[in-house]
């Protein structure tokens, strides 16, 4: 009876430290060879969430066969969290910002793209969201 009593118990916590344990990275994990990333901070305004809403929508509406085939893949990203903080770095980040990221060798970028505009274009939702698709288009096309 003790026997079983202690396997329960291993096995329960076992499960317990499965389900507990800290997701990887998400651009550790990620094989999509293009990549939209929208980082924003714990503090989010309305013009942040817009920005993030904006940006899902025209991507998912116009790349829904890239992001399908794992072509293409967006993440959006809270840069005040410890394990996160690197992209700062990374793509010498100011402010909330979306970027375009081509992968290069070891998951680090080939190259990449800050789409500035989304800050000046945030109150015209369909010229917002132009923006976004003409810009990752050529930033796709260019690899062809």
């Amino acid at each position: 009876m003790r026997g079983l009593f202690w396997g329960l118990s291993a096995f329960g916590l076992l499960s317990l430290f499965l389900l507990c344990r800290p997701a990887a990275s998400p651009a550790a994990t990620s094989s999509s060879p293009f990549m939209v990333y929208y980082f924003h901070g714990n503090m989010r305004c309305q013009t942040c969430n817009k920005i993030e809403k904006y940006t899902v929508e025209a991507v998912q509406a116009g790349f829904a066969e890239a992001l399908a085939s794992g072509a293409l893949e967006i993440q959006v990203i809270n840069t005040d969290q410890s394990e996160h903080e690197h992209f700062i770095k990374d793509f010498k980040l100011t402010n909330r910002s979306v970027i375009l990221s081509k992968k290069g060798t070891a998951d680090s970028p080939q190259r990449w793209k800050n789409l500035d505009r989304i800050w000046l274009l945030v109150r015209k939702q369909k010229t917002f969201q132009d923006y976004i698709v003409a810009e990752l288009q050529a930033f796709m096309a260019a690899e062809q």
